[in-house]
């Protein structure tokens, strides 16, 4: 049996969550979930790309019945209540207006991983960009680094299906900088 819990989760809450395993019998794959709920943390704080409600509701994952995996009881309920905070919340979502980014928001992003064995960017030169970009917008009007909308819009990453970040993710944060350096007049 399963209590829902009525309150929205936060970000905090939601990385500090311990979702129950189930050895035997249906559970959802650790991994798949793992990397959503991560993925949703960032949306709720700000510091990932955005998230609806409705991308929570329509969200599947993989049942392994043969091997451990999140109890998905455990695992539903907590979406119910991702979903509700993302209702509640006003300024996060896709169609939202995001908070403004700032330096210190880039160096402590979190992107998720790309799925297994999905084509991700490589994480080095991610990491690369986004040390530039928090540099830039650190600096911006002391006569700091610069990093212009163009260079950040024109930024190509390698490929790889070993541990990258997920294309998706990075693609909308990418573009969230170039939107803040375009504030700042770069």
């Amino acid at each position: 049996m399963h209590v829902l819990v009525s309150t929205p989760i936060t970000a905090a809450e939601l990385r500090g969550t311990e979702l129950p395993v189930r050895r035997f019998g249906e559970g959802y794959d650790v991994a798949e979930v793992d990397a959503f709920l991560q993925r949703a943390a960032g949306a709720l704080d700000g510091t990932g790309p955005g998230l609806t409600s409705d991308d929570v509701h329509a969200v599947t994952f993989t049942q392994v019945p043969w091997r451990a995996g999140y109890d998905v009881g455990a695992v539903d309920d907590l979406l119910d209540r991702l979903a509700d905070a993302l209702r509640r919340t006003p300024r996060v979502g896709r169609h939202a207006a995001a908070p403004v980014l700032t330096a210190a928001d880039l160096r402590a992003v979190h992107l998720p991983g790309a799925a297994l064995l999905a084509p991700g960017y490589v994480r080095e030169d991610v990491d690369a960009l986004l040390r530039r970009a928090a540099s830039a917008l650190a600096h911006r009007g002391a006569g700091g680094p610069g990093l212009s909308v163009d260079d950040v819009r024109a930024a190509r990453f390698g490929s790889t299906r070993r541990g990258g970040y997920d294309v998706a993710a990075v693609d909308e944060l990418v573009e969230r900088v170039a939107h803040a350096l375009a504030d700042l007049g770069g």
